[in-house]
């Protein structure tokens, strides 16, 4: 059996800045995704500092679209929701996904049972977008984002179908 090939995710602020990053094992590599898992205990590193992250993951990034999903499980208990980041379309050169997290998130979780979608981080979108001046097209494509994700929820197509 071959060992999984390694990747580093990085995530830069809008201006180009370390924003967060870790590695990742490569899980599949098609036309326009890239598919990475880490196992818990991962030490993320941050612009703020490290931590190590409870979940193993998988996650889903796309070179057209403003958005990427990371699936949460929890060791010996199964799916605990997913993490959307609002972001740009990702790149990747074959060693490193790249992206620009906008700030925006998407958090689905178990509430009684039953997975709830909700928009979080507004605060710091709004902190990003005037720090960064973010103009009116790329404000648009962040909740046009979001609503994408509502919609592949909701109809629980990929990569929420497995939820």
């Amino acid at each position: 059996m071959t060992a999984a090939r390694q990747v580093t995710v990085r995530a830069t602020n809008y201006d180009g800045a370390f924003h967060w990053g870790h590695p990742a094992n490569l899980v599949r590599r098609d036309d326009g995704l890239v598919v990475t898992s880490t196992t818990s205990g991962l030490v993320v590193k941050t612009e703020t500092g490290e931590y190590v992250s409870p979940y193993n993951t998988r996650a889903h990034y796309w070179t057209d679209r403003w958005f990427n999903v990371i699936r949460l499980e929890e060791p010996g208990r199964g799916l605990f929701g997913y993490y959307c980041n609002i972001a740009s379309p990702m790149t990747f050169d074959g060693e490193t996904v790249s992206y620009i997290d906008l700030q925006l998130d998407v958090r689905i979780r178990r509430e009684h049972g039953v997975l709830v979608l909700r928009l979080v981080d507004e605060d710091e979108f709004e902190e990003a977008r005037d720090r960064y001046g973010y103009n009116d097209d790329l404000i648009e494509r962040c909740y046009g984002a979001v609503e994408e994700l509502r919609g592949l929820f909701k109809r629980r197509e990929f990569p929420f179908d497995q939820a």
